[in-house]
């Protein structure tokens, strides 16, 4: 399987960061009202390109954003708990491997998103203690450009 990156089209970040860029800091159910349900899927490639991009930049605020593009992703198109927790997986290892705690970068983007499932479950999941790529069907790998994940299956 290729690397995210390579395999994940970002043809449409442009609608993710325009989305992103008019996010208040509290989001609310207004604002996602605003929203076309059919960015989700651009919001969702985004923020899973974004947490490669994290890692590799070394950047906590880009994790931050990658989060925030994927819980919105999430609140525009709610999917199976389990689902959302394989992509969760990935900025909780380049959280964790930044250096930060993963309960706080998590906790902070929850903290902005409306009361419900998307903010209670990243809460819940960015405070456990025994995530793993392998776990969760995931591989990082070195490339030329620098690292990258991708799926075992």
């Amino acid at each position: 399987m290729k690397p995210n990156l390579e395999r994940i089209p970002g043809n449409r970040d442009w609608v993710a960061q325009a989305i992103l860029a008019r996010a208040p800091q509290r989001v609310d159910q207004g604002f996602l009202d605003s929203l076309d349900p059919s960015a989700s899927l651009a919001l969702g490639r985004y923020g899973v390109r974004l947490a490669t991009l994290a890692l590799r930049e070394t950047s906590i605020e880009l994790l931050r954003r990658s989060l925030l593009a994927t819980a919105l992703a999430w609140c525009l198109q709610p999917e199976d708990e389990r689902d959302v927790m394989v992509a969760l997986a990935l900025p909780w290892i380049v959280a964790q491997r930044l250096g930060a705690s993963p309960a706080t970068v998590f906790g902070t983007v929850a903290d902005g998103l409306p009361d419900g499932p998307i903010s209670t479950l990243m809460k819940d999941f960015g405070a456990r203690k025994d995530i793993t790529l392998a776990a969760f069907g995931w591989d990082l790998l070195a490339t030329t450009d620098g690292p990258d994940f991708r799926p075992l299956l």
